[in-house]
Order: C-alpha cells, then sequence, then structure tokens
C-alpha cells in the first residue's frame, strides 16, 4: 500500500453501539465504512472496494451468512476478505462461516488487541495476494524479447492512473526509419536496437530516481512510459539525447559519415533513408481531462503524428485542458 493512502475497512452490524466500538477501534489506522443491515453492505461493497469486511451474523432480513455468499459470488467483490465477528460461538457457527468463504471468525465480546492483530495480518495477506497476482499477470503480458509489461498491462496502468487521478504524463515512444534500418541490416541487428531502446528508457528513470515509473513494451519499436507530470519534460529530454549518442554504434562508419542509408521502401525501390531517430509523444493527466482510455490512446497516437513530422528525435507535448473533438 502507498505511503500516506488507508486501506478501507467496511463494518457491518445491525447494533450501532457494536459499530461504533470498532470504528473507534480501527479509525486511527484505517478508512472506515459501516453499513446496519446486508442490503446496504452489498451496496457498499460495490461502490467502495473496501480492502477488508467485518461481519455480523445475525441481522434482520439479510443474515450474515447470506451476505458472505452474495459477495463471494460477485466477480467485483469475491476476494474481499470477510471476517465474522459474532456472539455465535458454537463450532458449527465457525465451520459454516469459513466453509462459505470467510477468512477468519471473532466471537463477540470482542478483544480489542485480537481485532486489530487479526485485521493487520489479513489486510498484509491481501497485499501480498494482490501483489502476486499483479506479478503473475504481468508475467504472462511481457513482451518476451525486453521482459517488459504488454499491452494489456499498459492498459491497465493508465486505466489506475485515470481512476486515481493521479499527476502523471504518458510518453509513447516510436523509432523513426526502423523498418529501413531492419531492411538493410537484418532482424537480428533491429531487435538489438529495440533491446538498447528499452536500456536507454531505464537508465533514465534511473538516472533521474523516479520511482513509481512504468514502462510497457506494446510491440516492435513501440514503447510507453508513465512517469510524473513534473518529469515528463526532463525524461524525454534525457531520452532523445542519450538515444541519439548511442544508436550510431549500430550503423557502419560510411553511413555515419553520409548521416543516411540506402535501402529499399514500401514500393520496392530503392531510396535514401536517414539514420534512426526517436520520436517521443506525451499526454499529461494531471489536468484530469481524460477519464477513458481509449482517449489516451486516441490522443497519443495524434500527437505521435505531430512528434513524427518533425525531423530527427523530437518530443511532443500535448497539455490540452480541456477536451476538444478529435477527428
Amino acid at each position: 500500500m502507498a505511503e500516506g493512502i488507508k486501506q478501507k475497512v467496511l463494518i457491518v452490524d445491525d447494533v450501532k453501539d457494536n459499530i461504533k466500538i470498532l470504528i473507534d477501534l480501527l479509525k486511527p489506522d484505517y478508512k472506515t465504512y459501516f453499513a446496519d443491515n446486508g442490503v446496504k453492505a452489498l451496496e457498499l461493497a460495490q461502490n467502495k472496494s473496501p480492502d477488508l469486511i467485518l461481519l455480523d451474523i445475525v441481522m434482520p432480513q439479510m443474515d450474515g451468512y447470506e451476505v458472505c455468499q452474495k459477495l463471494k459470488s460477485n466477480l467485483r467483490t469475491n476476494d474481499i476478505p470477510v471476517i465474522f465477528i459474532s456472539a455465535m460461538s458454537d463450532v458449527g457457527d465457525e465451520t459454516k462461516g469459513l466453509e462459505i468463504g470467510a477468512v477468519d471468525y471473532i466471537t463477540k465480546p470482542i478483544s480489542p488487541v485480537i481485532v486489530k492483530a487479526r485485521v493487520k495480518s489479513h489486510l498484509k495477506l491481501r497485499e501480498a495476494m494482490q501483489e502476486l497476482k499483479r506479478l503473475y499477470n504481468t508475467a504472462l503480458d511481457s513482451n518476451p524479447m525486453t521482459g517488459l509489461p504488454g499491452n494489456n498491462s499498459v492498459a491497465n496502468r493508465i486505466i489506475t492512473a485515470l481512476d486515481k487521478r493521479e499527476n502523471v504524463g504518458v510518453i509513447y515512444s516510436d523509432l523513426d526509419n526502423f523498418k529501413a534500418f531492419n531492411d538493410q541490416y537484418g532482424f537480428a541487428l533491429g531487435d538489438e536496437v529495440i533491446k538498447f531502446t528499452c536500456r536507454i528508457f531505464q537508465k533514465v528513470i534511473s538516472e533521474l530516481d523516479i520511482k513509481d515509473a512504468f514502462i510497457g513494451h506494446i510491440g516492435g519499436d513501440d514503447f510507453v512510459l508513465i512517469v510524473p507530470s513534473n518529469q515528463i519534460q526532463n525524461t524525454a529530454d534525457k531520452i532523445v539525447n542519450w538515444f541519439d549518442e548511442g544508436i550510431l554504434k549500430f550503423y557502419l562508419h560510411k553511413d555515419v559519415e553520409s548521416n543516411c542509408i540506402q535501402s529499399i521502401n514500401r514500393l520496392g525501390e530503392k531510396q535514401t533513408f536517414p539514420l534512426m531517430s526517436i520520436s517521443l509523444a506525451g499526454v499529461d493527466l494531471s489536468y484530469h481531462v481524460y477519464t477513458k482510455y481509449l482517449e489516451v490512446n486516441d490522443v497519443c497516437a495524434i500527437t505521435k503524428k505531430k512528434a513524427k513530422s518533425i525531423p530527427g528525435s523530437s518530443f511532443f507535448l500535448d497539455r490540452r485542458q480541456q477536451v476538444s473533438i478529435m477527428k
């Protein structure tokens, strides 16, 4: 859990005094919500996405067992850990609670120390499981050449940034004249250029000491970086400088001297192409104009065209502060 962000606990009990005791106990360390009936509990679980639910069993209309079953049958709430807190202390009651999906069972009257310890333990376990799941999904999605997160991870990272209204910028990277280089020098060396480009991004992020940066590899020579908004320009400037300096080692001396290569164009004709350069398209999300991933993707595509229209390596940053109709 990021520093300064409190985990969320939903307390469900039909007795207000019980709710107050638990809120007073947990509020210093967690963001708390409460519901005094099962219907409201299910609604809050969907809308607030709590990290853990403390659930009473004996409630009118819908008891805790039914609430738990409904939570576990819903894709949006089935992974939220549920701890039953109940005066029902028979082994059969506890067994039933665990069998329908609860992670723990605490009997009333509660021990404040025990409640805090159990809550802390299960929240740590949930956080570890979520990180394990993220790493697993990233591994499945990763690009085989660079090992970087792929398309799905890129989309999910941007969606998260939009949902949380993060002050970050998206940088879309594309190599100019890469196909001509591949045709002239071969795909094996072209793959080395892609790996070199990946190392440039990693080196820049390390040099600028950007802790929460994201680097994704969409495929081919296309990459996506996500950095804090106040680091967009510095990141892009360093990438351009280090790319232009390092790319020359992939060319023969004669091509470096002439600053171009002879290759075949898409029509099968010989043509002179400039040496490779890198075009960077940036979109600053800190203005909170966009709410959907596809909107950001569309703006990146438009901005990339503008960056590629500039000769040589370049960076074009979109700073729009209101939504415009894109054609």
